[in-house]
């Protein structure tokens, strides 16, 4: 009888490490350590303390400095989990390490730090945060639609006022919607050729929220809309939504999915067990799924053609338009945000 087990082949090893210490860092860190591919090398972070304790609960070390960690030739893969506007550095440093680079969504706030980040990723093995491309039942209707003639797109993305206080740092349409842009790019499979824009504002500080109008260059056209609209409370903190019109029908998806709920003390909870989730010390959800695609990647030596770094330029183009024209409240050309 042949022994299987002798015949197992150990699947390589790939350490990666973390650069950001906060919430999404953390879940990176998190995500790593479940995956039996992955051995976590540790993590950089301003807060030493901070450091300590994440490599405490996750493993690796808290590195002093990121040159440290960019000089760390045993480190494979590293994910980018700072804030939205401190991307660039880091990005630059490692992939000119010969480092495999996943870096949080959005690609950057500005189109120079984006052109900059697009063209330092060169022939290097790099891939944006723009995981809801592997939510599993987008990623479904992603595949049953390439190729099929779409004509109209529509995009909503709610959360509670109370991610103001954090996300607010930066204007919504980066730190929201930069999603829904990216998902709206992949499923009209063209570049844009113009978008009008509006801003939402009803409290004080950073914009509320933005509706924007796409038409793109084959004819599609897609409405995004989103913002801090909903009332701070912990029952229901996203109320997201997606309709795809095509030549095949109506494809639409709710995030949360409301076949699940929970009733407790604070009244009535929609989970998203969709996007994240933690089952037998195992993570799942479209992070995960896109961890394993990288990891799997880097195995095999090839590039990722999904949510790739140049997918992430195309959401900042398009951002970049959107705000030039909720600012001069007009249609703005893709030309023009190409010429700038």
């Amino acid at each position: 009888m042949r022994n299987y087990f002798m015949s197992y082949k150990q699947p390589t090893l790939i350490k990666a490490a973390v650069v950001g210490g906060g919430a999404f860092g953390e879940m990176h860190l998190r995500t790593f350590q479940s995956m039996p591919q992955v051995e976590v090398a540790g993590v950089f972070t301003l807060e030493p303390s901070r450091g300590a304790e994440l490599c405490a609960r996750y493993g690796g070390v808290s590195y002093e400095s990121l040159g440290a960690l960019v000089k760390d030739a045993g480190v494979d893969l590293v994910s980018i989990a700072t804030p939205e506007n401190h991307h660039r550095e880091a990005f630059e440093r490692l992939t000119s390490a010969g480092k495999a680079v996943y870096v949080e969504k959005p690609l950057a706030t500005s189109l120079e730090d984006a052109r900059a980040m697009r063209d330092c990723a060169g022939s290097g093995i790099a891939m944006s945060g723009h995981c809801l491309r592997f939510e599993q039942r987008l990623a479904v209707v992603f595949e049953r639609l390439r190729g099929v003639r779409k004509h109209h797109l529509s995009f909503r993305n709610r959360r509670t006022r109370q991610e103001k206080e954090t996300y607010g740092r930066v204007h919504p349409a980066h730190a929201m919607l930069c999603h829904e842009i990216d998902l709206s790019n992949a499923f009209a499979e063209s570049p844009f050729a113009r978008v009008m824009a509006m801003e939402t504002r009803y409290s004080d500080g950073q914009v509320d929220g933005m509706t924007i109008l796409i038409e793109y260059e084959n004819g599609v056209t897609s409405c995004v809309e989103g913002g801090w609209y909903l009332p701070t409370q912990n029952g229901c903190i996203e109320d997201d939504f997606l309709s795809i019109v095509s030549a095949l029908g109506v494809d639409e998806v709710k995030i949360p999915h409301q076949g699940y709920v929970h009733i407790g003390e604070k009244g009535l909870e929609i989970p998203n067990l969709y996007y994240g989730c933690t089952i037998h010390g195992m993570e799942y959800g479209p992070l995960r799924a896109a961890f394993d695609y990288m990891v799997n990647c880097l195995i095999a030596g090839t590039r990722p053609t999904v949510s790739t770094i140049a997918d992430a330029y195309a959401a900042v183009e398009l951002v970049e338009a959107a705000l030039l024209s909720a600012r001069e409240a007009r249609w703005v050309k893709h030309e023009e945000i190409t010429a700038l």
